[in-house]
């Protein structure tokens, strides 16, 4: 039987993208049920996560998940401590009638620098060269989101844009690029690592 994987971010933008950058891992045997994140307005801290896993949990009784993968945006911060703080206090937060693994990952600085690590997808979508940055060191590019908004001009980046442009992406190829975005699969397959600094 296959695992069941439920992911807590920050926004839209993830519930949109997310499904389609974890699709090869239906594959695997691996399926997303959702992801969920804060109501508008709200930041994912410690205690927001709580509530949605709880939240998670109890309207999937039926078929509950199998994990929780936590992804945090480090804003620029060091994955350690943006994480840290989730680590140490969720699981406990959560007790143990959620009977699922609980497991973390952070893309640096967002999700968007995981879009230029397939440069080559990712210029065919913008229709040019996507900059100054380094695609092959997406998750050194400082405030990735920004420089995706740039790139668009007058088209204004929302969910809908991130979630075309997740599309078309080959996440094998992000995932040999950026350490973050491997990360975040290995928390959704097996559990991970600590992250570097």
């Amino acid at each position: 039987m296959g695992k069941k994987v439920v992911v807590i971010a920050s926004g839209e933008t993830e519930r949109r993208a997310l499904p389609h950058l974890l699709a090869h891992l239906h594959s695997e045997d691996i399926t997303l049920l959702e992801v969920r994140y804060p109501p508008r307005h709200n930041a994912l801290n410690l205690e927001m996560a709580e509530k949605l896993v709880k939240a998670s949990w109890f309207d999937n009784l039926a078929e509950p998940p199998d994990k929780f993968v936590v992804l945090l945006d480090t804003d620029g911060k060091s994955p350690v401590d943006v994480l840290l703080p989730f680590r140490e206090h969720l699981p406990h937060r959560i007790g143990n009638k959620i009977n699922a693994q609980v497991q973390f990952a952070c893309a640096n600085w967002h999700l968007e620098a995981w879009y230029f690590a397939d440069v080559s997808s990712l210029r065919e979508y913008l229709g040019r060269d996507p900059g100054s940055v380094d695609a092959s060191k997406p998750d050194e590019i400082q405030n990735p989101k920004l420089h995706l908004k740039n790139l668009l001009g007058e088209r204004a980046y929302t969910a809908v844009i991130s979630e075309e442009i997740a599309s078309r992406l080959d996440a094998q190829t992000i995932g040999h690029r950026s350490p973050s975005f491997q990360g975040f699969l290995d928390a959704v397959k097996n559990g991970q690592l600590a992250p570097k600094e």
